[in-house]
């Protein structure tokens, strides 16, 4: 095979433009090369070899198409292991090789590395000199796992069971809805091209679903789990890993893995990682988002016992003895928020809350256990959050109903799929980034992180009541962010230049408690940098995901800085070399006073 044109389609319910713009980094670096944008893919067939497609194999490729500026990439390479543009794309809906040689299709499977049918289709074309074309329709892994988001809308799973006798009987129906609605997808995906989605009401095929560009954000594996500020978009962390050019059983690093939205999904790739945390409640979050590998039937007849031992109303609360415990945590909660509007808020459900606690606290299996503290934590969240009415324990229950559904699709299609998700291994550690001993030196293949934006983003404000409840009394001793930072005002490091101009920029503007906070911030950064460059291997890539511009009140007005080169020029101080830097919009959720984002790629 001399040639092999590879184009690779993206996703059509981007949700941002800029997301067709980063998906070129992405492509480039798992292919290796070179890429073209291609603006409209229809317009290829004008020209060899797409002009010689069939009707349907044109039909195939022209369908969900993204309407933005640019529909997909175009390169052309001379080897290629397709295993890749299955097991680790983010942004791709589905990628295509297009090969003309004399080969059978059997040693076209072997030279590219396809052993699962599961995940391609081959379609043949017969030339007039008596070569074929071969067009490869690769399905990416992250793309079919997204779909579990439309399954669990299907009718069979969706809608309560008219008969349910006992909650045995309704998991086991809603389990079934979810396996017909899993194998209605994959048949949907490889045969019913010709097939037009239902708009409306009245949805019930898989393809009215999985057809449209939603409204609703297609939430792959465990992400969106929980509440946290400022954390990833999967997708945009998928790809960053892929820009590390990571392989196979190697390892990356998050040294502020917060809520683990970045390497979440490191194990789906095989792919190990490590996530540093300083606060409980990260960690906490961090090991159940990044953990895929549970026992769903002990998962399953875990909550089945709890659902059966629980009453809505709570009417057994006082058999537990638990007015001291409630009467302490009421106190502490009153003490640390001091009567805000969270406190207000969750008091008229703090006795179903501990109520709940103490049922889970009482299963014996660790990871089953944390599980469904993360999910208590994040009703405790809400209800805090926002003056709510309704039940709490109805709220809980239907929350737990869908994770564990959405668990329960996830390993199901990974059966049936024939994958490994759970290959890679995670282990997150309690500690501060800019004191990593327990990393050795040159062992780590790649970083990826998202630090602290300065004093943007408040990382305990709103997990505080959950803190406060799920006993995670250390959280609290770091306060706010700048309480955190005044730990490094001992440390006397040599600051860049650019790190000192901002500082007495500041100053100057009679802002010094700012300076301090900042100067601080700085000298927290560039300690991280340095155990960072310690533990990376030579020649490999940290990627850092930074707000491009920082907005401080300077003189009495409004002063947008630009503080990612602040945040470069720090990393080149502890020896990183400054590889490449990559703008996009806003990935987070929670902006602050963040607009947008640069992606600042460093080499060892």
């Amino acid at each position: 095979m001399k040639e092999i044109i590879v184009l690779a389609k993206i996703k059509f319910d981007l949700r941002d433009p800029d997301e067709a713009y980063f998906a070129q980094h992405e492509i480039e670096s798992i292919l290796g090369a070179k890429v073209k944008p291609v603006k409209t893919i229809p317009a290829l067939f004008k020209d060899y070899p797409f002009n010689k497609l069939s009707d349907e194999i044109i039909q195939i490729i022209t369908r969900h198409l993204y309407l933005g500026e640019i529909q997909g990439y175009l390169a052309s390479v001379e080897c290629i292991d397709a295993s890749k543009l299955i097991f680790q794309p983010a942004f791709f809906k589905e990628i295509y090789l297009i090969i003309e040689t004399p080969v059978a299709e059997k040693e076209i499977e072997q030279n590219l590395s396809l052993f699962n049918k599961e995940l391609y289709q081959i379609f043949e074309v017969p030339l007039e000199n008596g070569k074929r074309i071969f067009v490869i329709r690769l399905f990416p892994l992250q793309t079919l796992f997204e779909y579990v988001t439309d399954v669990k809308k299907l009718p069979q799973v969706a809608i309560t069971p008219k008969n349910k006798k006992n909650w045995n009987d309704y998991f086991l129906e809603k389990e079934e809805g979810i396996e017909k609605g899993l194998n209605d997808m994959l048949n949907h995906i490889k045969l019913n091209h010709y097939r037009a989605p239902h708009f409306g009401l009245g949805k019930r095929h898989i393809g009215d679903f999985i057809d449209w560009a939603t409204t609703d954000l297609r939430k792959p594996f465990l992400h969106y789990l929980h509440k946290y500020k400022g954390k990833g978009d999967p997708r945009i962390s998928r790809a960053l890993i892929n820009i590390l050019r990571i392989n196979k059983g190697e390892t990356i690093l998050d040294p502020f893995v917060g809520s683990g939205a970045f390497i979440a999904d490191a194990p789906t790739m095989g792919l190990n990682a490590i996530g540093v945390e300083i606060l409980e409640i990260g960690k906490l979050i961090s090991e159940v988002k990044c953990s895929l590998d549970y026992d769903i039937k002990s998962l399953r007849r875990e909550i089945i016992d709890l659902f059966s031992n629980i009453s809505y109303s709570g009417q057994d609360l006082f058999t537990f003895n638990l007015e001291d415990e409630i009467r302490e945590i009421k106190s502490k909660l009153k003490k640390h928020t001091e009567e805000n509007r969270f406190y207000t808020n969750i008091i008229p459900h703090l006795p179903k809350i501990i109520y709940l606690k103490n049922k889970i606290e009482q299963i014996e299996d660790k990871k089953i256990r944390n599980f469904l503290l993360l999910l208590l934590s994040q009703k405790i969240v809400e209800f805090s959050e926002k003056k709510r009415s309704n039940n709490f324990i109805e709220s809980f229950m239907s929350y737990i109903e869908d994770r564990y559904l959405t668990l329960y699709a996830t390993l199901k299609l990974a059966d049936k799929l024939n994958v490994n998700i759970t290959e890679g291994k995670v282990k997150i550690i309690k500690a501060d980034s800019t004191k990593m001993d327990f990393i050795d030196d040159d062992s780590i293949d790649g970083i990826l992180t998202s630090p602290p934006y300065f004093d943007a983003l408040d990382y305990i404000g709103n997990n505080k009541i959950s803190i406060i409840i799920l006993g995670f009394d250390d959280d609290l001793k770091f306060g706010s962010t700048k309480d955190y930072y005044s730990r490094f005002e001992k440390y006397n490091l040599e600051l860049p230049d650019s790190s000192i101009n901002l500082i007495n920029l500041l100053r100057k503007s009679r802002r010094s408690m700012k300076a301090q906070i900042v100067e601080n911030y700085l000298r927290m950064m560039k300690l991280s940098f340095r155990e960072c460059y310690r533990v990376l291997k030579p020649r490999r890539y940290y990627a850092m995901v930074v707000s491009k511009y920082h907005s401080w009140i300077i003189n009495g007005e409004e002063q947008r800085i630009e503080t990612s080169k602040v945040l470069a020029d720090l990393g080149i101080s502890e020896g990183f070399k400054l590889a490449g830097i990559i703008q996009h919009g806003l990935s987070k959720a929670d902006k602050g006073k963040i607009n947008v984002e640069d992606i600042l790629v460093f080499q060892k």
